[in-house]
């Protein structure tokens, strides 16, 4: 029964393998397209689509009255982004330098968005109070980096070329299969957490969030064999900036709910402190390096 179950949960995610590269591979060619600086469309498209997963078992999450694996889902996903995915990408392509693309400001606010969803599920309620604050603070941050690197204005100026059907129609079918990869994993992540005897939150914080950042390691491979890390960085910072997007919408779909935070309490601190320790290394030469991306992945796997 338990391997019957195991099996249909790798099904999902060799699934959403599948159609999250039919979704990068659109997004890569439509922005080839419409000749939109990498950074810039990775930020607000790789950003946002890749985000399709975590789109996917929110939704599912509702639709099954399981609130709880989207929170744990989308916090566990951001803090995958940040202490295994850059990091791998740090020591596989020797480094990845932060200068001009997150300044000191720009990355501890960055770091405090995707830290808050962590502090706002402490005392077990989540209320529409905490989504419409998540929603703000996303909103600010968006504001911050649209007014330095002038991004609406980079959309407006660029006009697109060429023929975008076959891009979009990838696009389209990739989201559909993700979504359809998103049901299995939900369904089986509750069937696991009844089986293992433990809240369905904390296996889609430990395991549910690597399956759904399958789209960011799929982009992090690509970008090292072509060369292109600022493509992989920009999604990441979108990635896990739209993660927090995700939770105030969720949470203000859903309304108020409580939270089983007992098993959560002591990882929190291991988010925090990872999330401390990747500011520390990202300003003191403004790049993080190969030896302190494997402490990073360290600090991951406590």
């Amino acid at each position: 029964m338990l391997l019957y179950e195991i099996l249909l949960f790798l099904a999902g995610f060799a699934l959403m393998w599948y159609a999250s590269g039919l979704v990068v591979r659109g997004v890569e060619r439509f922005s080839k397209d419409t000749n939109i600086p990498a950074f810039v469309s990775s930020f607000l498209i790789l950003g946002v689509l890749t985000s399709l997963t975590e789109i996917s078992v929110g939704l599912n999450s509702l639709l099954e009255g399981k609130p709880s694996i989207f929170v744990g889902n989308l916090i566990g996903g951001s803090f995958v982004i940040i202490m295994l995915i850059i990091p791998l990408l740090a020591i596989w392509s020797n480094g990845i330098t932060l200068r001009h693309k997150l300044e000191k400001k720009r990355l501890l606010f960055f770091l405090v968005l995707i830290a808050s969803p962590s502090f706002v599920i402490l005392d077990g309620l989540v209320s529409a109070y905490d989504g419409w604050l998540l929603l703000v603070l996303y909103v600010l941050f968006l504001n911050l980096f649209q007014s330095d690197e002038h991004l609406l204005d980079k959309f407006n100026r660029d006009s697109a070329s060429g023929s975008l059907w076959k891009d979009l129609g990838k696009i389209m079918l990739g989201a559909l299969l993700i979504f359809a990869s998103g049901k299995i994993l939900v369904d089986k992540t509750i069937v696991l957490s009844e089986v293992l005897h433990v809240s369905p939150m904390l296996v889609s914080l430990l395991l549910l969030s690597i399956g759904t950042n399958i789209p960011e390691l799929t982009i992090a491979l690509r970008s090292i064999r072509l060369r292109h890390k600022e493509i992989a960085f920009g999604d990441y910072i979108g990635s896990a900036s739209t993660n927090v997007l995700l939770f105030a919408v969720l949470t203000l779909i859903n309304g108020s709910f409580t939270l089983e935070v007992a098993g959560f309490t002591p990882l929190f601190f291991i988010i925090i402190a990872g999330y401390v320790l990747f500011f520390l290394f990202a300003r003191m030469k403004n790049r993080i390096s190969p030896a302190e991306g494997l402490i990073l992945i360290l600090v991951f796997l406590a």
